[in-house]
């Protein structure tokens, strides 16, 4: 039976019992953040620098070389999911890592288009109906609590809505990869009376992830948050603080090494999570059958 507990079982399993090729995706992430900190360094010194105006056409052209790193490293991030789901749901497969590019990452990139394209509808019929009701409550000439409570509410109730069908959908992606063909509608088929459990290890993965990002902030920023707080009040102090800031971050020196380094880690356990999570899901949910869950993992 599906379970909070089950679903975390298999996304920490994954980490603990295939951590070479997590560190792998690691050093991937830690590839690219550094090629990024390095890419970035021309924008910095035009847009950072109270000394320098920025040009316009030289931020373009500097920036180009950004966007195509981090474009290349967008596409290698989705084919590292791919993977964490691969180790869950083929872990016969083998090979560098469980990496591949081939038809599952192209399927995978499919289902990621239809959503997209999917969520951007959503997302403009949510924009009219809030733009509706906005002119509604604008038109009942009471613009006090009762109204901003109800725009409120409002907003709560469209989040639900698009948080329960992200959750519905959310197997889409580990069952298009075992079944080696787009699909969507068994996801929403499968995923049927189990919505609590897959949200609630969604929940939760998220807030470790959200604690795992602050605590990387907090270890590789710690000094300039200090520095902030001390200069809290005083301009000069700020300017100062996030010059040595950016200055530190312009190089590639223990500041970016670090930085990049916690940021890459970060990345590979989300991946590994995230994409676990739902392997796991899918997993227990196609194997229902069996009561040991050493059986499904097995």
């Amino acid at each position: 039976m599906l379970s909070v507990g089950r679903i975390l079982e298999g996304a920490f399993g994954l980490v603990r019992e295939r951590y070479v090729a997590v560190a792998a995706w690691a050093g991937i992430y830690l590839a690219a953040n550094i090629a990024l900190a390095v890419a970035v360094r021309p924008l910095l010194g035009q847009s950072m620098s109270p000394a320098m105006t920025p040009n316009p056409t030289d931020m373009f052209v500097a920036s180009g070389p950004v966007f195509l790193i981090a474009l290349f490293f967008a596409a290698f991030g989705f084919v590292i999911y791919a993977a964490a789901m691969r180790a869950i749901l083929r872990p016969e497969a083998g090979g560098i890592a469980y990496l591949r590019f081939g038809m599952d990452e192209l399927r995978l990139f499919g289902v990621a288009i239809l959503f997209t394209v999917g969520g951007t509808i959503l997302f403009l019929i949510v924009t009219f109906a809030f733009g509706l009701v906005g002119v509604g409550i604008a038109a009942s000439g009471d613009p006090g609590i009762g109204s901003a409570l109800l725009g409120l509410l409002f907003i709560l109730a469209l989040l639900a809505v698009v948080v329960f069908f992200i959750v519905r959908f959310s197997l889409a992606f580990p069952l298009t990869l075992y079944r080696q063909q787009i699909v969507i509608g068994e996801a929403w088929t499968l995923s049927r009376g189990h919505f609590w459990s897959l949200f609630g290890a969604a929940l939760v993965i998220t807030l470790i992830l959200m604690v795992l990002n602050i605590a990387v902030s907090a270890f590789t920023m710690g000094s300039y948050m200090s520095d902030l707080m001390s200069a809290a009040g005083n301009p000069e102090a700020l300017a100062r603080a996030a010059e040595a800031q950016q200055e530190s971050y312009s190089k590639l020196g223990p500041a970016m090494i670090l930085a990049s380094l916690g940021g890459a880690i970060a990345a590979a356990l989300g991946a590994a999570l995230t994409g676990g999570s739902v392997a796991t899901a899918a997993k227990l949910l196609l194997h229902d059958e069996m009561d040991d869950a050493e059986d499904v993992f097995g």
